[in-house]
């Protein structure tokens, strides 16, 4: 290239570093869900001088900053490997050595802060901490779709749907209560200058993202213990459902930020998140119904003595439920749920006990890898993404909020559930209060709290990302790490029979406890 350096220059820099200098029409589009940049190249047929683009780019600086970017790249995945690997032997020692007060989450929490705060105090090059910073896209197109799946697939139906109307209770209108009473709560709290005052809407949705609960601490610690069929059941059902009944709330509320709020529009947004909901339930069921006709008609013939395929095809059932309900605007998150546990219920049993096995493995890896993963990037994120610590009393009132809505959720709830029980299937007291316990907070509200940013706007999505963050860490770390106490002191160790078995008066009252 015989061009000057100047001449050179009048083209397009196409390397990311590089084109913030660019002018406005010839600026490329950012795509979030990656933090690198990319334009189409439609745009470039009429930009001026592109046809000495080719010449400028070939050129010996760019190739040695593509190489640059391409080992950190390769260094901040090495990071993550590596903690991904710290965290599950941290597990191990927990175990070996029976730490009660700090569980795994917790943990990994607290080794996700400490590689944030290294990275920080080191002022580590943002081409490193952009792939190792927390993406909520990434979230909730990579690492959730397989931790929801695996919920419904791992479930025990038969328990799942003894308690449904239990689950549902907690799940649908619990959900709802505490929405509106933590909304309502830090609204308030606003207005007489407690803490940081932000509009009633926006005080609803953060109501909504916080009200999403996510006890992987207390559900592996029933494992552990051996605690009552029916409690887990309640505790795993409530958390399943109401993560999906959470995520469409707030997309239901955010709708509310370019309309204004009427009696129509409150009548169409709840006719939404109805349809929403309902819909998206429906595409998921009408997949694993397909998969299921597939194996039991097919697969026997075709796929015999061929378990790597026929766990191939179950792996990509879910994600096409996935995909479909979200290509039709609605929720995939709640359709791959819907997707697991009738998969469970009804293709499982169709499946070679080879691929029975196997798919159990498969998914239940994926969603250790993908939880353990989440818990490392939320610990990150408190030191590289910026954070309104000035704002700290809304954290503290939103902490109260979560406690407060939780009990107005489960106490009310559970009673009501109590009354259409026969009197041996009545949810024992013992159970109800660990119930409310289990109300810890985790990655899906994180997630929803960081895309609040976008959703709501700066000022008010960091203070509520602040703050989300703030209860994540009070709850894993605090609530979860009295949970073995709890357990022991509530004696639910003790054995049990589920609810439904005590009808023929083997046990009254059941559960850990000695009844009501």
């Amino acid at each position: 290239d015989t061009r000057s350096g100047a001449e050179c220059t009048r083209g397009i820099d196409t390397h990311p570093a590089h084109t913030a200098l660019l002018p406005p029409p010839l600026a490329p589009p950012l795509h979030c869900c990656s933090h690198r940049v990319s334009f189409r190249i439609s745009d470039m047929s009429s930009a001026p001088g592109l046809a000495d683009l080719a010449p400028c780019a070939s050129g010996g600086d760019s190739g040695d900053s593509s190489t640059t970017d391409t080992k950190l790249q390769n260094t901040a995945f090495l990071i993550q490997l590596v903690c991904l690997a710290a965290a599950f032997i941290i597990g191990l020692f927990i175990k070996r050595y029976k730490i009660f007060w700090l569980h795994e989450a917790g943990a990994t929490l607290l080794l996700g802060i400490l590689v944030g705060f290294v990275m920080w105090a080191c002022n580590t090059t943002d081409k490193v901490t952009e792939w190792l910073d927390f993406n909520e896209e990434v979230f909730f197109f990579l690492l959730l779709p397989p931790i929801i799946f695996e919920s419904g697939y791992s479930l025990q139906t038969r328990d799942f749907f003894n308690n449904f109307g239990g689950i549902c209770g907690l799940a649908f209108a619990g959900t709802f209560i505490s929405t509106l009473f933590i909304g309502l709560f830090t609204w308030v709290c606003g207005l007489v200058g407690i803490c940081y005052s932000m509009s009633l809407l926006h005080s609803l949705i953060f109501g909504a993202l916080i009200s999403a609960t996510d006890p992987v601490t207390v559900l592996a610690i029933f494992n552990e213990l051996g605690v009552n069929i029916d409690l887990y059941s309640l505790v795993f059902g409530e958390s399943v459902l109401n993560d999906a009944v959470a995520i469409v709330m707030y997309r239901t509320l955010v709708t509310f930020e370019k309309d204004d709020v009427t009696f129509g529009s409150l009548v169409t947004a709840s006719a939404m998140f109805v349809l929403i909901f309902a819909g998206s339930m429906l595409v998921g069921t009408f997949l694993a119904l397909c998969v299921t006709v597939f194996f039991k008609q097919m697969g026997r013939t075709l796929m015999e003595n061929e378990p790597m395929i026929e766990a191939s095809l179950v792996m990509i059932a879910p994600y096409c439920a996935y995909a479909m309900a979200e290509a039709m605007a609605l929720s995939g998150i709640v359709a791959i749920l819907f997707c697991g546990i009738v998969m469970a219920h009804y293709t499982k049993p169709n499946l070679s006990v080879d691929s029975q096995r196997n798919t159990q493995i498969i998914f239940k890896v994926l969603a250790t890898l993908a939880e353990t993963f989440i818990f490392i990037y939320m610990g990150v994120a408190m030191f590289l993404e910026p954070q309104s610590w000035g704002t700290l009393p809304f954290a503290i009132v939103g902490i109260v909020g979560c406690l407060g809505g939780r009990a107005l959720n489960v106490f009310p709830v559970t009673k009501a559930v109590n009354r259409w029980r026969k009197p041996s299937r009545r949810i024992p007291d013992k159970h109800i209060w660990m119930i409310w316990v289990s109300g810890l907070r985790g990655a899906i509200a994180f997630a929803l709290a960081s895309s609040s940013i976008k959703d709501i706007g700066e000022e008010s999505g960091r203070v509520i990302r602040t703050a989300t963050l703030m209860i994540v860490l009070f709850t894993v770390l605090t609530i979860g790490g009295a949970c073995h106490t709890l357990v022991d002191k509530l004696d639910l160790r003790a054995p049990s029979l589920p609810y439904s078995d005590m009808e023929g008066g083997a046990e009254e009252g059941g559960g850990g406890g000695n009844g009501d």
